[in-house]
């Protein structure tokens, strides 16, 4: 059987991948419970060790990531017109 654009289709309309096993639903409640969580904690009681923690943990979800910027060179060019038929 050859692949070609209806079989691709076909293939693509049977997934073997199951079902989202989080539900939006769930995913809002697991939010809100984190919030409250988050909500509870006194900061001021935690020792120095137990704050280095809780930024190491929350950091990545609060400062952007870096992305890697190459610069590029820049080179200059020179162009030059070189007329084949000189008007004399």
């Amino acid at each position: 059987m050859p692949f070609d654009s209806n079989t691709a289709r076909l293939a693509g309309q049977k997934s073997k991948r199951g079902k989202d096993k989080l539900t939006y639903e769930l995913k809002q409640k697991l939010s809100l419970l984190a919030d409250g969580i988050v909500d509870s904690l006194e900061v001021s009681s935690l020792s120095t060790s137990e704050r280095i923690n809780l930024l190491k943990i929350i950091a990545p979800y609060t400062i952007p990531k870096i992305q890697d910027v190459q610069e590029e060179e820049v080179r200059e060019f020179k162009i030059e017109v070189i007329d084949s038929n000189p008007k004399s």
